[in-house]
């Protein structure tokens, strides 16, 4: 047997695992209200998907609604909070300010929504909101093993370069994306689809510069075709598209001609196992540099264009979920139930591609007819989602909340997924307070909490949206 030698031993009032936007919200929210916040994330930078993966576009925090044209505000609090700032600075762009005429955001006016921003920013932005708040950053800080007695954690044993180390409290928050926390907790879980367990698919994602976004833009609006559609299709014929994916996405991020190619889709990618990881890492640094070579020949305004970037992380979409004390079903989130609990929501589309059939989902249909007419409800999100079985001191945010995978594939943008991390930091000095579990929190004072800072009522969003 291996023996582990802690060489460190800190004292925490909420350790949050996994500083992603979601992890970054809750340590936040819990740090504003007087809590001592450990943040591990394992990265050098906090932001996830949105900076270590190059998904420099904020999703899910705007909606279009359609009659006014205007982008409004879904999430509120810390989302609204960031992105002002940067929109502020000139380093995000005003989705409001967008000519939705022409429009290298997403072509569509509604996705426009998106906040495109500078990845450098976020980051910087991110790091002066956690130490104004107090918040202590483990960087660099892998979670290797948590310690339990009965239903409740002890502490999370992580390692970084100083060794191991154990980050004591008597609440955590398992923000990591993949439910890790929740997993080496011993609390169940599900994983992919039921029939096989598998997932839908990953991207490495690529940035380009350079790029004559007028030719581009003017030849998706000349032909209704942002994605190109029939170009690849004459490339298929001609035997020189050979992809499994049948579509072309890139969105324009804050600098003129620069864009982030969303295009690559990975299938049969497991994100929580080490060997598919490093498959995906190896084939999607080939693949981005022979679908870029394509573009260079083919596709209108990237004749002169370069990459600036191959992402050394891949966008992992879907991994594990928990088995909470409420499981959100697809029939809650389309008929748009109400619980008592609420405490967030998503107004974001159900969009999750099947594992296998290419350009499919079964949420939204083919991929080559997205404007068919569709109603987007407002989603709520209950408080009991977030909570995990067997673990009476853990909260769970993100995208591994208790729901039908179909609605995890609504929840797992930035937007939702801030919400639901403000509403974890929120949670957990309420509990603090009152030296109480999570589930016994006072979802009344905790809803009262979010709403004085600024997070949206889903029921406000109903009235807006739903019909």
């Amino acid at each position: 047997m291996i023996s582990i030698e802690i060489k460190q031993r800190e004292h925490f009032d909420l350790v949050v695992c996994g500083g992603g936007v979601t992890g970054f919200a809750c340590a936040v929210s819990a740090g504003r209200r007087g809590l001592k916040v450990a943040l591990v994330e394992r990265n050098g930078s906090l932001g996830g998907v949105a900076t270590n993966c190059g998904v420099n576009h904020l999703l899910g925090g705007r909606k279009l609604k359609e009659d006014t044209q205007e982008h409004v505000r879904v999430v509120g609090g810390i989302f609204d909070e960031i992105t002002d700032k940067l929109i502020a600075q000139g380093d995000a762009i005003e989705p409001n300010s967008i000519d939705l005429s022409f429009n290298p955001f997403g072509w569509y006016p509604r996705m426009a929504s998106g906040v495109a921003f500078s990845e450098i920013a976020l980051k910087a932005a991110m790091d002066d909101m956690c130490a104004e708040a107090g918040v202590r950053v483990f960087y660099k800080t892998d979670i290797v093993s948590v310690v339990k007695e009965g239903d409740c954690l002890k502490e999370v044993i992580v390692w970084n370069k100083a060794g191991f180390a154990a980050l004591e409290a008597p609440y955590f928050a398992d923000c990591t994306g993949d439910a890790d926390v929740a997993y080496l907790a011993g609390c169940p879980f599900e994983k992919g689809r039921d029939e096989d367990g598998l997932m839908t698919p990953t991207t490495l994602e690529m940035h380009v510069e350079n790029v004559d976004e007028e030719a581009l833009v003017s030849y998706q609006n000349e032909h209704q075709s942002p994605k190109l559609v029939e170009i690849i299709e004459d490339l298929k014929a001609k035997g020189i598209w050979n992809f499994p994916y049948e579509i072309f996405v890139a969105i324009r991020l804050t600098e003129k001609g620069v864009f982030m190619v969303n295009t690559m889709q990975q299938y049969l990618v497991d994100g929580t196992d080490e060997v598919s990881i490093s498959r995906a890492l190896a084939e999607g640094r080939s693949e981005n540099i022979r679908l870029f070579s394509v573009m260079k020949q083919y596709f209108p305004g990237f004749q002169n264009a370069r990459i600036r970037k191959i992402y050394d992380a891949v966008g992992v979409r879907e991994t594990r979920r928990i088995k909470g004390h409420y499981n959100i079903s697809i029939e809650d989130a389309v008929l748009g139930k109400q619980y008592e609990d609420t405490v967030a929501a998503t107004t974001y589309n159900f969009d999750l591609l099947d594992p296998v059939k290419i350009g499919h989902d079964n949420m939204m249909g083919d991929a080559k007819n997205p404007n068919a007419v569709r109603k987007h409800v407002v989603i709520r999100i209950p408080y009991r989602s977030m909570l995990p079985q067997n673990a009476d001191n853990l909260i769970v945010a993100g995208r591994c909340i208790s729901c039908h995978r179909e609605v995890m594939g609504a929840v797992r943008v930035m937007g939702p997924c801030m919400m639901l991390g403000q509403a974890a930091g929120t949670a957990a000095a309420l509990a603090m307070d009152a030296k109480l579990p999570y589930c016994q929190v006072d979802v009344n004072k905790l809803k009262a909490e979010l709403y004085a800072d600024g997070v949206k009522n889903p029921e406000d969003l109903a009235k807006i949206f739903d019909t």
